[in-house]
């Protein structure tokens, strides 16, 4: 979770900096949003990791969260595609 927060906070200041150049705020927000989303998925395995879920709450929020990104279009992320 440190790398992702780290990686966010990047992000959200570069995204500052580069007012006027549309290509590379759009390419800063993919950015943010894939971070944010494998923020979801990391948080809820620390959840499971934490005792706060047992397997299987753990096996069905992973899944609710993986149908609810896909339908929304933000999985796979691009970044995974091959």
């Amino acid at each position: 979770m440190e790398r992702v927060a780290s990686e966010l906070d990047d992000v959200l200041c570069t995204i500052q900096l580069v007012v006027g150049d549309d290509a590379l705020q759009q390419r800063l927000f993919d950015q943010l949003v894939d971070l944010l989303v494998e923020s979801m998925f990391v948080e809820l395995r620390q959840a499971h990791l934490r005792g706060e879920l047992d397997r299987a709450g753990y096996v069905e929020e992973l899944a609710g969260l993986a149908a609810t990104c896909r339908q929304a279009g933000l999985l796979p992320l691009p970044s995974r595609r091959t």
